[in-house]
């Protein structure tokens, strides 16, 4: 009875460890995706002020450039989150606690 106590325990656990690990992921990979946002955000202001005002092409090229790439990145940072977001809720989430 001993071991069988352990085992559950321990199978507890493991299933602890990778619903917080799932959560870590999540939250990470939110952050690095609103970092991106920001950036491409500002970087987008950027290339209008240098369309209004510079009008120097390879300014615009570069400011147009940057934001392109990071509206990319966050793109695929959002939906890396959302995945571990939604294999939380597939394993962990409260329709499993009420079976």
């Amino acid at each position: 009875m001993n071991i069988i106590t352990w085992s559950h325990s321990m199978s507890k656990g493991k299933v602890l460890e990778e619903s917080r690990q799932l959560k870590r992921l999540h939250a990470a990979t939110r952050k690095q995706s609103h970092w991106y946002k920001w950036i491409a955000f500002i970087a987008a202001l950027d290339c209008i002020l240098v369309i209004f005002y510079d009008q120097d092409m390879r300014n615009i090229v570069f400011s147009g450039g940057v934001t392109l790439v990071c509206l990319y990145l966050y793109l695929k940072e959002r939906n890396k989150a959302r995945g571990y977001r939604r294999e939380y809720d597939q394993k962990f989430g409260r329709e499993k606690e009420n079976i």
